[in-house]
């Protein structure tokens, strides 16, 4: 901090202005006289404002534009924040050495009143009325789906079964296993990433010792860290890797030299919110930092419009800043551009403004907007569920948005919304409503048979689309004091919300067979929504035996195994070896899969006696 010579040109610049106006007020005074007995002219009271007024706000504009990083947006050119240092310093000490004249406080107020009513004007101009109430609505570039559609199917073998508190216990472990690691560093924040189609966690070793956080960086130096910390979020047994051997010079909650925002803020970009640091590894294992530059969309004061994806490669002790468009094909591996936070403002201006009532007319705007009216609103949904990151089968990455009603108690979902993490495009699905979401999902799920005696908690309620149905899936954990450790996973199909209906197992292949065959067995009146996950099937019974309160059999020329039930088939206890049977099932990508149809077609070869030939007497 001491060696950096940024900011310099604009504190100068701002410290003058204030001066000037500070020489302005003092100008106003009258002649007053020392105690010497000389009179002192309302000049050098005026000359004195302004030097004493320079100095008191050369540093302050300093100290503002080092450490608070205003952004240079809005009102003034931007330049609101030192404008208004500088009149905090001017007006006390023009006030004071024009003796409080009369002149002097009708400019001070002036000023003020300036200062403060064209911002907001501004912001008025840019955000009031059904017109702007559009403006805002079509920031998320949000298409409408059909009735019928669903959101994209998640790849069930590669579901996240660890929680961040189960990664952050998992990470600890790993730090104390090499070198003396643990005594100078810690673990910073775990960021849930895919890395060449695989989930893990990844976060930085960062310096907690005094002489490398605050010493180094005081004198211009930056303290080294030696890689980051792996934790797999597919395989709960999986061990943590430490990745070392770079130098990691930059972080997230660092002073002065060593701090990430501050990097890009003075590599140029300060016109805009400097958004979503997140530590991301590339393909390759190379450690990254990645920000969303978000600028105002509306009259360079209101609304976000992301304008640049920031990527930092620190895998060297020189820091490289490249810049980047949303959506550019050298970032595809950068799981998140669009923040949690940015989704959740553009899917909450959406839903109030993105409807014909809230447009119509301006009467019906204020009804909206003051709460007097809640026609055609929604909202998103209390609770962070889809805000882990959902992955598809086609490797890409989705946040999932409940939407529900602006009702204090409702729970409904009466739509989704889907938007993509690396470019702002999210697609929105009306037919997916009439089943709850939050707190009640989690409470349903907890009180899982199977989790009547454990007493698991329940972490990670997120939506996803399995075997083509709208499904819950939660992780269902054991606290402790330094974060939790897995015990099972849970799925429930959402719009069939009983306690009856939650597939529990303590891994991810067992959680999926009893979904398939809950699924299979239709209760509750739940249905497939996508045709593409029924295989149909047809064959002679190899063998067929009981298997619990389902009967298994296997098909001629087939390696699956068949389970099936008499809800499915009432005939099935008849069945036998040598019949011929069609049917249809739910694709698990597994040997094991549970019959969702079953017809016979025609019975096996009887057993026959051999024909009696009569004896001819002779």
């Amino acid at each position: 901090m001491l060696f950096d010579l940024h900011f310099w040109p604009t504190a100068l610049l701002f410290a003058a202005l204030s001066a000037a106006f500070a020489f302005w007020l003092g100008s106003t005074g009258s002649p007053s006289s020392s105690r010497n007995g000389k009179e002192i002219s309302p000049r050098s009271m005026a000359i004195t404002a302004a030097i004493i007024t320079f100095v008191i706000d050369l540093l302050l504009q300093r100290f503002n534009l080092y450490y608070f990083q205003p952004n240079f947006t809005g009102s003034f050119f931007g330049y609101f924040s030192p404008l208004l240092v500088a009149l905090l310093v001017a007006i006390p000490v023009g006030l004071l050495c024009s003796g409080g004249s009369g002149k002097a406080i009708v400019r001070s107020v002036l000023a003020v009143v300036i200062l403060f009513v064209v911002p907001l004007v501004q912001i008025c101009f840019n955000s009031i009325g059904p017109d702007n109430a559009k403006r805002f609505a079509e920031l998320p570039n949000i298409t409408i789906a059909k009735d019928t559609d669903i959101i994209p199917p998640t790849d069930e073998q590669h579901l996240v079964q660890v929680t961040p508190k189960m990664a952050e216990l998992k990470a600890r472990t790993v730090l104390s296993s090499k070198g003396n690691y643990s005594t100078r560093f810690t673990v910073g924040k775990l960021t849930l990433q895919a890395i060449k189609g695989h989930r893990y966690y990844a976060a930085p070793l960062v310096p907690t010792n005094n002489g490398d956080t605050f010493w180094t960086p005081l004198f211009g130096g930056r303290t080294e860290s030696p890689g980051f910390v792996l934790v797999d979020a597919e395989d709960k047994e999986a061990h943590p890797q430490l990745r070392d051997g770079f130098k990691i010079t930059l972080y997230e909650d660092m002073p002065w030299g060593m701090n990430l925002s501050r990097f890009a803020y003075q590599a140029g970009y300060d016109k805009g919110e400097l958004a979503n640091a997140t530590f991301e590894v590339d393909d390759e294992f190379q450690p990254h930092w990645s920000i969303t530059y978000i600028t105002p969309a509306f009259g360079n004061i209101v609304g976000s419009k992301i304008t640049k994806v920031l990527l930092i490669d620190v895998a060297t002790a020189e820091p490289k800043l490249t810049a980047y468009e949303q959506g550019a094909p050298e970032i595809k591996w950068v799981d998140r551009v669009v923040s949690s936070d940015l989704i959740r403002e553009y899917a909450k201006d959406w839903g109030l403004y993105g409807q014909a009532y809230s447009q119509s007319s301006f009467g019906a705007w204020l009804q909206v907007f003051m709460g007097f009216s809640k026609q055609d609103v929604m909202t998103p949904a209390d609770g962070d569920e889809g805000q882990l990151l959902s992955y598809t089968k086609d490797e890409h990455s989705i946040f999932i948005v409940p939407m529900t009603s602006r009702g204090s108690t409702d729970h409904g979902v009466i739509g989704v919304l889907a938007f993509e993490t690396d470019k702002n495009k999210a697609v929105y699905y009306p037919g997916l409503r009439g089943f709850n979401h939050g707190g009640s999902v989690s409470q349903t799920m907890f009180g899982a048979r199977e989790n009547g005696l454990q007493k698991y908690d329940v972490e990670n309620l997120e939506l996803y689309n399995i075997y083509g149905h709208l499904t819950w899936v939660a992780i269902y954990t054991k606290s402790q004091s330094l974060g939790s450790t897995g015990a099972a996973i849970g799925f429930m199909d959402a719009r069939s919300q009983e306690v009856s209906d939650v597939a529990y197992g303590t891994d991810l292949q067992s959680a999926l067979r009893e979904y398939a065959t809950k699924l299979a067995q239709g209760s509750n009146g739940m249905q497939t929504t996508a045709a593409s996950e029924v295989v149909t099937f047809e064959g002679k019974i190899w063998r067929i035996a009981p298997n619990g309160t389902s009967w298994r059999f296997q098909i001629v020329g087939d390696n699956h195994y068949y389970d099936a039930t008499t809800q499915v088939f009432p005939g099935t206890p008849l069945l036998r070896d040598g019949d011929r049977v069609s049917g249809t099932f739910i694709d698990t990508r597994q040997s094991q899969v549970a019959v969702r149809e079953l017809r016979m077609v025609g019975a096996g070869a009887s057993v026959v006696p051999a024909p009696v030939v009569p004896v001819e007497k002779k």
